[in-house]
């Protein structure tokens, strides 16, 4: 088994943590935060998706300011610029790597067992059970967003016009972005977001990257347990993120 990095923070934490350091949502914005996680399935990697630097959005700059708003939304979830993927994966804190990496260690024997994989992966792959307990917390919250993922992903004329540029600045073929985020649909559970049906859309992951059936009851059942291990301090961790990022936007904005 070989590790890839392509699996998703969940695409309702993207959208919620964008809003929140934007202030607003709209088509434009869900596309651009959740853009960088479609390459699951897709003619990009993420390392093209995540540490793009400000290199797209200079490019898109230049061709308007209406596309700005995809390129402020995707620096909100990248690792360059630091967005929530760098505090949550790569550096938080004091502790080892980020946030999602340091409440992992509570359930990486779990999760090896439930996923049947090697202990040297047990981290990385437990890291998205974390991500799936936010993914949860924040879903049940504020269960519009489900919604307003839906209708951002079926907005198929701006994922169009947004391909046309995309495909240019990473010098694909035409429509190469457009089917990123088909394809991302197949990974996504839009109707109804809960533990289980998070498990298995988690299995239709690890059957597809590495051939690996998982154990759906126990990894729902860990889903769970993420859920609560994440409540006494997500608050004070995303509200240290977003202070970062608008710091990091405006910068770079003005």
């Amino acid at each position: 088994m070989r590790v890839r990095k392509e699996e998703l923070m969940f695409p309702i934490t993207h959208i919620w943590f964008c809003r929140r350091v934007l202030g607003y949502s709209s088509n434009m914005t869900v596309l651009g935060s959740v853009f960088p996680d479609t390459v699951i399935k897709c003619s990009l990697t993420r390392d093209q998706t995540h540490n793009v630097g400000w290199g797209l959005y200079k490019y898109l700059k230049g061709h308007g300011n209406e596309y700005l708003e995809f390129a402020r939304a995707m620096a909100t979830h990248t690792v360059n610029p630091r967005g929530l993927d760098f505090y949550g994966d790569e550096e938080y804190g004091d502790g080892y790597k980020g946030y999602c990496f340091q409440k992992a260690a509570a359930i990486e024997k779990e999760v090896i067992e439930a996923c049947n994989i090697p202990a040297e992966f047990g981290l990385w792959k437990a890291h998205n059970f974390i991500e799936m307990g936010i993914e949860m917390n924040i879903a049940e919250s504020e269960r519009e967003l489900m919604d307003v993922f839906h209708k951002g992903l079926t907005d198929y004329c701006l994922i169009k016009e947004l391909s046309l540029y995309l495909d240019r600045y990473y010098g694909l073929k035409e429509k190469s972005v457009s089917d990123c985020f088909c394809k991302f649909t197949e990974f996504m559970e839009l109707k109804d977001l809960n533990s289980f049906t998070l498990a298995r859309r988690y299995n239709t992951q690890m059957n597809y990257k590495h051939g690996i059936e998982i154990d759906i009851s126990k990894c729902s059942n860990i889903i769970d347990k993420a859920r609560g291990i994440v409540q006494e301090d997500f608050e004070s961790f995303i509200s240290y993120c977003a202070e970062k990022v608008k710091a990091s936007l405006k910068e770079e904005c003005t």
